[in-house]
């Protein structure tokens, strides 16, 4: 089924504007149907801006609209953050189309409602598409309930990596004695995106305990996670750390190159130059 592609660029901010005035609430969300995407962008600015005013009327046509309508109407929805939102929300998120779900429980997640929590771990756990528990995961995080930290952690077991990447990054705002464990055991992660996030939230709490850890990701076969283990392992300032780095500053040059001669210079004041 076809879903309108819909974001909210903030390049296209006051150009949209420049067709929002004199509008009315019901002709905006008329035109969140219209076939140009330049239309849809104003009418759904022009929701935003009138934040609450828009909020009953849009849930009166959405309830019963289109999924294209319901698509965007979450994302309006998450936007103005109106608590008036959650049922619709609610029910989108228990529906069949894959994307209205996913948006649903992403606004879902700005709500700021702590009761919303148990509803979006049974999306975490149950939800038969990746991008649906990716985004409950997310909206977790976003809550900063640390009742979600152990839910999350089984996450990490996902058989998706979108989802384990998202459960990363959750547990890394939701940071806890248990998020920091779990986070240095997906340094072994089969997937190197989520080995990235988690040596870029190790480095960022300044995780010590980490430390071994980060010296051998310092030998990770992607580019990437070896140029965050290196700037992580500069803001620890540890001088065991200088012999690692100085092996991989040896090797060709690139961003984990440049990354660990960064960190070599932070621990001990000194700029490595390796001689050919």
């Amino acid at each position: 089924m076809f879903i309108l592609s819909y974001i909210f660029p903030a390049l296209l901010f006051f150009i949209a504007l420049s067709g929002c005035s004199g509008k009315e609430i019901e002709d905006y969300i008329a035109d969140l149907s219209h076939p140009e995407k330049k239309v849809r962008l104003q009418a759904s600015y022009g929701l935003v801006i009138s934040g609450a005013a828009a909020v009953e009327p849009l849930l009166r046509h959405a309830a019963s609209g289109s999924d294209s309508l319901q698509f965007i109407s979450a994302q309006i929805l998450g936007r103005i953050g109106d608590k008036r939102g959650i049922p619709l929300l609610r029910q989108f998120a228990r529906g069949p189309n894959d994307f209205v779900r996913r948006e649903a429980v992403l606004s879902l997640g700005k709500m700021g409602d702590l009761g919303i929590g148990p509803f979006l771990l049974v999306a975490l756990a149950g939800d038969k598409a990746a991008e649906v528990r990716s985004a409950a995961a997310q909206s977790l995080g976003n809550l900063r309930d640390t009742l979600a930290v152990l839910p999350l952690v089984q996450a990490l077991e996902d058989p998706a990596p979108l989802v384990r990447q998202q459960a990363v990054a959750a547990l890394h705002r939701l940071w806890t004695p248990r998020a920091e464990a779990a986070i240095v055991g997906t340094l072994q992660d089969r997937d190197e995106t989520v080995r990235y996030i988690a040596v870029q939230s190790l480095g960022k709490h300044r995780v010590r305990s980490a430390l071994d850890f980060l010296r051998t990701a310092l030998r990770d076969t992607s580019i990437w996670v070896r140029t965050e283990a290196a700037r992580a392992l500069g803001g620890l300032g540890d001088t065991s750390a200088v012999e690692d780095l100085v092996r991989l500053l040896k090797q060709q040059d690139g961003p984990d190159h440049q990354a660990a001669r960064a960190a070599l210079q932070e621990i001990t004041g000194l700029d490595y130059v390796v001689v050919q």
